[in-house]
């Protein structure tokens, strides 16, 4: 339509009159409606890839793929004028969750809408926590115990003020409230973490929490677990003369249970846990498994055979044992067999440290040798093994022998040494005699 314009003179006075001014008919602009200022902002924000619409009374998002194809998901929100913010808040999460996790529009919504709230509307970790509690079942007992503790340390780091915002804050923050006791650079320290790690984890891909829940990267655990200011050696081992002489004390001194437990670690190399698995067939001892973790707990594992290595001059000692733990004249002691009845191998372990450490002959060794513990029966095998006969046993059978690869193998074993062993070592490559341990 063209505007009217009124007329003008020759000299440009407006011949209408005085006092009216030059005016068009052009018709006002109409106003946006909701939706479509709704849908500019989508459009600003993410693009055109989204668009809305509404949908049997409900906003329906629809995301269009750039090979043509679309997905489209009905919100738990009414088409009105009231869900703009709403629905621009949900799908910036929905987004976020496609992106960050590669799921599809429909599981990125599920993710969300299905989250456990707490009142205030937000997550609700304690529900998290029993989920993921949950999803831990069938682990040894003592594994879920400490792992409880772990999770309830985190509950209370989650409502300390101020609260963690996000994963990484709350590993900073669960450290700073719960490390106190925990040597820098343990494996308590790690321990702790890896599991708050999986929580977090769990939370973002299972419970819809946001991505900026997810765990910090490696080199920020690293740091909270810290580096210990000495080297740990982990695998100090008990010298020949030093088990001959302890499992002589502990005969002198009526210990028969012990001294058969003692006998079976130190001369089989067992780990002590292990004593609670042993089989005999055929005059042979069998090793059932202790080390099983929720990938292996269900996959059946065969009995390892284990061969005694008896110590120079004492020959025979190895296969005299094995023959009185089959006979059962002589049990193991009875607070290993409770742990055994228990069915926990943590338990086992425990009863053996607890009992050797309370022989006062085992105190003395310990005082004389830094680093000794109740492992270094196990330990000694090795050295026994690599250090104390005319030939060597190859690393992959004694590595075999013990229940571990060569490569865990090396990395305990392969870095103890003293300067009797190097002696050793020289004089056996040279053909000279070597005295046996």
């Amino acid at each position: 339509m063209r505007p009217f314009l009124r007329p003008l003179g020759d000299d440009g006075r407006n011949l209408a009159g005085p006092g009216v001014g030059l005016e068009t008919s052009m018709p006002a602009p109409r106003k946006k409606t909701w939706d479509a200022t709704l849908r500019e902002l989508i459009r600003t924000q993410h693009g055109f890839g989204w668009s809305i619409r509404g949908h049997r009374g409900k906003v329906q998002i629809t995301r269009r793929y750039e090979d043509g194809t679309r997905a489209s998901v009905s919100l738990d929100l009414p088409w009105d004028a009231y869900c703009q913010t709403e629905t621009l808040t949900l799908l910036d999460e929905i987004r976020q969750r496609m992106e960050g996790q590669g799921l599809g529009l429909a599981e990125a919504y599920g993710l969300i809408r299905n989250a456990p709230k707490a009142e205030s509307g937000r997550l609700d970790w304690a529900v998290v926590v029993e989920e993921f509690m949950a999803s831990r079942e069938g682990r040894r007992t003592t594994t879920l115990r400490d792992l409880r503790t772990r999770m309830d340390r985190c509950l209370q780091t989650l409502q300390a003020k101020p609260s963690p915002k996000d994963g990484r804050a709350l590993m900073r923050a669960y450290a700073a409230q719960h490390f106190q006791d925990c040597p820098v650079g343990g494996v308590g320290r790690k321990r702790q973490l890896l599991d708050v790690a999986a929580l977090l984890r769990f939370a973002v891909t299972r419970n819809g929490a946001a991505d900026r829940w997810m765990p910090p990267p490696a080199e920020v655990l690293e740091d909270l677990i810290g580096h210990a200011d000495r080297h740990h050696e982990d695998s100090t081992p008990i010298k020949s003369e030093q088990l001959a002489a302890l499992l002589d004390a502990l005969h002198e001194a009526g210990k028969d249970e012990l001294h058969l437990a003692a006998s079976l670690v130190g001369l089989f190399g067992l780990r002590p846990a292990e004593l609670g698995v042993l089989r005999v067939k055929e005059g042979r001892l069998y090793v059932g498994s202790v080390k099983r973790n929720a990938r292996t707990l269900k996959v059946a594992k065969p009995d390892r055979p284990v061969l005694p290595l008896d110590l120079p001059g004492r020959e025979g000692e190895g296969k005299r044992a094995l023959a009185l733990f089959d006979s059962g004249l002589v049990k193991l002691p009875a607070a290993i067999r409770s742990q055994i009845e228990a069915r926990s191998h943590k338990g086992v372990g425990d009863a053996f440290r607890q009992l050797l450490d309370r022989f006062p002959f085992w105190q003395s060794l310990v005082a004389a040798t830094p680093g000794l513990t109740p492992y270094s029966l196990r330990h000694g095998y090795a050295w026994r093994g690599h250090k104390a006969y005319s030939y060597s046993i190859p690393v992959r059978d004694l590595a075999c022998m013990m229940g571990h690869n060569p490569a865990t193998h090396h990395r305990h074993y392969g870095k103890w040494t003293d300067e009797a062993g190097l002696e050793e070592a020289v004089a056996r490559a040279m053909g000279q005699a070597v005295v046996l341990q």
